[in-house]
């Protein structure tokens, strides 16, 4: 999957050619917040959990994006809501626009 991911609504050097939609990927975690040591093992708990959940979301955005015929997502957002206690959920939402890029 080859498929751009920006945050800017233009990219350098390209134009886009064509508006595809609203893209989303959504992933979410649990995560064991007991731990012998309260506040790193808290920290370090969601520390090591986000960027796999993150990179699962981004996946889920870019796979929507492919379905439509895209090759790039310009204007994305990345939401976090992080919670509970004893066990914890994380979950990350990717939002964007679906585009067809060409090479100015």
């Amino acid at each position: 999957m080859d498929i751009l991911i920006t945050t800017t609504e233009h990219v350098e050097g390209k134009r886009i050619v064509r508006y595809l939609g609203i893209v989303t990927g959504e992933a979410s975690a649990e995560v064991n917040l007991v731990s012998d040591k309260p506040v790193a093992g808290f920290a370090d708990s969601y520390h090591k959990v986000i960027p796999g959940v993150r990179d699962s979301a981004l996946r889920g955005a870019m796979q929507g994006a492919e379905q439509s015929g895209g090759n790039a997502i310009v204007g994305t957002k990345i939401d976090y809501i992080i919670h509970g206690s004893g066990r914890g959920m994380v979950l990350v939402s990717v939002t964007g626009t679906a585009v067809v890029l060409e090479d100015i």
